[in-house]
Parts: structure tokens; C-alpha cells; sequence
């Protein structure tokens, strides 16, 4: 295998080649840092890099090897953290200056988790400031660029984690998503993001936005890949509401036994906004294409979808307002992005709105039960758009409403979605379509996006080298 097609194979290939030893750790590593050092300049996906840890680790990986021990798939598998999970003894900046010399006292529990399976930490990516935003524009350390177009957004806030998987900088990567912000960036980058149902990945060590929606989600090449990398990091934590003593179920258990007979929901309302009928054609194409595979579509009204957008606004607002107060009063001049606009401005929603939201997110619930009664699952473009320009972010012509369009009403309920790669516009850029199921559902959603990747496998396209270099 050439080692410059070593960052861009799955790790679903990369682990029996990696156990049998035609491929090492340090081979994959080196590549990856390679990329890193090719065009991190240019995309800008990294805030800190930390090679000499991840040289130190993939040492005793290899010695593992040695000895017949194997950790799992990821065993030498190198993956990136957005920089708002904590890494012991390295910053975590939330891509701000207020945070920027603050270093991790500890090493949040789903990082830990990938390590003790043997992931490889290749650094900490850049974000949007304080992970408020879709786009990835404003963040202290500059915007991230996406590698499709230099010109556009990654997506957001997992910017940099969404450009480096995307760019070959590393095999996977984590980010998290409130509103969208694994799935938009796994969009608008041409990759495959889970948001998981919530509580199912500890968030501690996690620098929050919003308590009661945060979730920490894979970006990865693949549908299987996503699916390993989440059996990894899933499982409950003192933090948690789930059962310390309980273990997550086997995500891959449905992988390659087809969807005949499943029935998949295809919303009537809210979801096809009209922003771009290219989008939203491609999307409605992968979806017609269901019907090939055994599936019926049934069309479905998502009654929560609009106003699940109202209750995101009600209930972050003021969690993340509480997170930010005392920076607010003291350092507010120091934010970078309009995030610091919304924090101060939910720091005056009445504590009776931000109760009244959180019994509406409880009704919405029971409108999704009876819809998940009728159908498996629901289909969904990802973004109602391709990648914005950096430009239209920064200058407020794209805004987090638009980009989260699609993406908040499954956060609003906390269940699964899954963004799966499905075609590109005539410009070449990435389109996602959006897998939802009802709560502890993953499986399904990997088994159902699995289904439509074997049959269109656009995680083979990569970005073109050439572009990445046009800067240098």
C-alpha cells in the first residue's frame, strides 16, 4: 500500500492490515503527520499539535504488537480532538483567547477511552470560538478553510476536525455537536458524523455549551469507521444518566444485512427550506434510491421540526450564558466571535422561558415516539446547503440558522443521526443526507447508511492536492 494513501484508508482496512503487519502504526502516523505538515499551513485545522506524545505512544503500540497483544481496531489508528476536549498537560483553548494558555489538568473520558483502545492523538483542532456556530469562521486562531474550496467554510464548530480528516492530516477525528456540529462539518466536508443519542458518550472533560444537548460525535471516512470509533468512546461515566455498570450495545451488529422491509420517513414539511434546489435535488435523488434497496419511503410530517429550533435557542441560551458570565462581565472584549452576542443576550431569557422549552423538548419527544411508530427511521438532507464562502460567514450572510437548519430538530429530542456523503453539485462540493432514529437506535442508523454507501461509495472522491497547494 503507498503510505500517501495510508491517511485516507479506512480504519475498517487499516487494522487487519495493521495486525498482520504489512502496515505499522508508525507508518500511518508518519503520513498523517506528513499531510500536517504539507498543508496545515494553508487549511489551518490545527491549533496544537502533539507529535512528540503521539511518537512516544505509537512506540508502546508497536511493542504491544510485538508481543501478540492487540488492543482492538483502533490500535494505532491516529485521530485528532477538537480543541475543547481535554488532553492532559496540553491547551484547550475552545479556539479563544480568553482560553488559550489554559492547560488540561486531565484527559477528558472519551478521549481516554480511544487511548486505552489504542488510538494515537495527533493534535487539537481549531473551532468555532467556544464551539457557538456552525460555520468555523470565527475563531481566535483564524478560520479553517475546507479542503474541497479554499474560498469556503468546513463547517462548524468541529471545523478543523472536519478539514483534517477531509485533508488526509488524520484517519478520524472528534468533535461535537449541540446543534449540528459534527454533522454540518462531516457535510459540508464529504464525511460520514454521528451525533449519538444523548448521555451515550460522557462529555466529561468537555468544555460545554449547552448541558442539557452537547454531545461528543466521530468524523470519519466511513460508515463502519464511525460506527468503531463510537463502540470505543460510548459507555457511561459518572456524569452520565445511564447505569455506571451498563455497556453500550454492539453499533455494529446490523453492518451488511440490508434494510428489505425497513420502513424510512421522508419529512413533507420544514426540511426542504428551498435555500438550494441543487442541495436539496441531490438529496432527494440518494433518497429515491431506498427503494432499490428493499426499503419504503413514507411520507411523514415532522410536527416539532420548527419550533425544536425555538426550544435550542431557550435552553442553550441560558446554559451556555451561565458558562460565560463571569468572562462576560470581566473579559468581554476578548471574544472573537458573534457566539459572545448570544451568550449575553440569553443571559436576560427569563428562568420561565428556559423551563417552558425544556417541557416543550419533553412533548416533542412523544410527537417523535409516535412518528418512530410509523416509520424506522427518517431520511433528511444534512444542510440544506453546500459549503458557504468563509467571506459570507464572516460577514453574517450565512448565519448558524441556516447551516443548522436540518440538524437541530434531532438535537432538540437527543436522538441518534448519522450524516452520510451522498454526491457533490456541479462545483464539486460535498452534499450530506441525514440518518435519524429513534433514542439507542445507532445500529440501525449505521446499518441503514451503510446500506446506501456500499452502492455509492463518494468517501472514495478526495479533495485535489493541486487546490490545497494552489496557496503555497
Amino acid at each position: 500500500m503507498d503510505t500517501a494513501d495510508l491517511p485516507f484508508t479506512p480504519i475498517a482496512e487499516l487494522a487487519p492490515q495493521i495486525e498482520t503487519g504489512n502496515v505499522s502504526p508508525s507508518d500511518i502516523l508518519d503520513a498523517c503527520v506528513h499531510k500536517i505538515e504539507k498543508y496545515d499551513s494553508i487549511l489551518n485545522a490545527y491549533i496544537t499539535k502533539t507529535f512528540e506524545l503521539a511518537r512516544e505512544y505509537v512506540g508502546v503500540l508497536e511493542k504491544e504488537l510485538e508481543c501478540g497483544i492487540r488492543r482492538g481496531p483502533l490500535h494505532g489508528i491516529p485521530i485528532a480532538l477538537k480543541d475543547l476536549i481535554d488532553l492532559e498537560g496540553f491547551p484547550s483553548t475552545a479556539g479563544s483567547s480568553i482560553l488559550k494558555d489554559c492547560i488540561s489538568s486531565q484527559t477528558a473520558h472519551c478521549a481516554h477511552r480511544l487511548m486505552d483502545a489504542g488510538a494515537i492523538i495527533l493534535g487539537k483542532t481549531n473551532l468555532q470560538e467556544f464551539a457557538r456556530g456552525g460555520t468555523g469562521a470565527n475563531s481566535f486562531f483564524g478560520p479553517t478553510k475546507n479542503p474541497w474550496d479554499l474560498e469556503r467554510s468546513p463547517g462548524g464548530s468541529s471545523s478543523g476536525s472536519g478539514a483534517s480528516v477531509a485533508a488526509g492530516m488524520s484517519v478520524a477525528a472528534l468533535g461535537t455537536d449541540t446543534g449540528g456540529s459534527v454533522r454540518i462539518p462531516a457535510s459540508y466536508c464529504g464525511l460520514v458524523g454521528m451525533r449519538s443519542t444523548f448521555g451515550r458518550v460522557s462529555c466529561s472533560g468537555v468544555l460545554p455549551l449547552g448541558l442539557s444537548f452537547d454531545n461528543v460525535g466521530p468524523l470519519t471516512r466511513t460508515v463502519e469507521d464511525a460506527a468503531i470509533v463510537l463502540q470505543a468512546m460510548a459507555g457511561p461515566n459518572s456524569d452520565t444518566l445511564a447505569n455506571e455498570d451498563s455497556h453500550p450495545p454492539n453499533f455494529m451488529v446490523g453492518l451488511g444485512t440490508g434494510i428489505e422491509g425497513i420502513k424510512l420517513g421522508v419529512p413533507v414539511n420544514y426540511f426542504w427550506p428551498g435555500y438550494e434546489a441543487e442541495v436539496e435535488d441531490i438529496v432527494r435523488e440518494a433518497i429515491s434510491e431506498f427503494k432499490k434497496f428493499g426499503a419504503k419511503l413514507v411520507e411523514v410530517k415532522i410536527p416539532w421540526a420548527e419550533l425544536g429550533a425555538v426550544a435550542y435557542a431557550a435552553v442553550v441560551g441560558p446554559e451556555s450564558a451561565e458558562i460565560h458570565r463571569e468572562n462576560l462581565r470581566e473579559r468581554r472584549d476578548e471574544y472573537t466571535g458573534p457566539g459572545a452576542d448570544f451568550f449575553e443576550e440569553s443571559l436576560f431569557i427569563p428562568g420561565w422561558r428556559y423551563v417552558q422549552a425544556q417541557k416543550a423538548r419533553t412533548y416533542f419527544m412523544r410527537q417523535a415516539a409516535e412518528v418512530f411508530r410509523s416509520v424506522d427511521a427518517i431520511l433528511t438532507p444534512t444542510t440544506p446547503t453546500a459549503a458557504p464562502t468563509i467571506k459570507d460567514c464572516l460577514d453574517g450572510t450565512k448565519t448558524w440558522s441556516a447551516t443548522s437548519h436540518c440538524t437541530v430538530p434531532f438535537s432538540s429530542i437527543g436522538c441518534p443521526a448519522l450524516q452520510v456523503p451522498c454526491g457533490f453539485t456541479g462545483s464539486g462540493l460535498p452534499v450530506g443526507l441525514q440518518i435519524a432514529a429513534k433514542w439507542g437506535e445507532e445500529a440501525l442508523c449505521f446499518q441503514i447508511g451503510r446500506v446506501y454507501e456500499d452502492a455509492h461509495p463518494w468517501w472514495r472522491r478526495r479533495p485535489q492536492e493541486p487546490a490545497m497547494e494552489a496557496e503555497e
